[in-house]
């Protein structure tokens, strides 16, 4: 039984063609790295340094599949701008916190304050995977 469980994390075999990735950080290093991480797997991937662009190509309609949110970032935060999403008409992207903050307890506070998910960094490649997993692949195969 483990066997299924750890191939199914190291398959490399996940194929997100078709679909759609934002990442907002203000740091573009961290961008890159998770560009990165996530480029194996063959997803559209765009990415902003704020909370305001984030909020400025959903309000233009721009259609994502999931969004990866840093929370630390000047002017607005992304718990700030993860509050100001739900606020938008029909708002349903998936939204995954990316963040240091990696205290006992933070998950569930990230979770409370309306992100889909949790991934504290550095980011671990396994960890990455299973949510890219999660929110765009088994989520199509329950819409199904």
């Amino acid at each position: 039984m483990e066997n299924i469980v750890n191939n199914d994390v190291v398959n490399n075999n996940l194929d997100l063609s078709g679909k759609k990735i934002l990442i907002v950080d203000d740091n573009k290093l961290n961008i890159k790295v998770a560009e990165t991480l996530i480029k194996k797997y063959n997803p559209e991937i765009e990415s902003v340094l704020s909370g305001f662009e984030c909020l400025e190509k959903i309000q233009n309609g721009i259609k994502y599949d999931l969004i990866l949110m840093d929370d630390m970032m000047p002017e607005m935060t992304g718990t700030e701008t993860q509050k100001k999403l739900h606020q938008i008409t029909g708002y349903d992207i998936p939204t995954v916190v990316l963040t240091a903050n990696a205290v006992e307890g933070m998950r569930e506070n990230y979770l409370k304050a309306g992100f889909d998910e949790y991934i504290s960094k550095p980011i671990i490649k396994d960890e990455l995977k299973r949510i890219l997993k999660m929110f765009l692949i088994d989520k199509c195969k329950v819409a199904s």
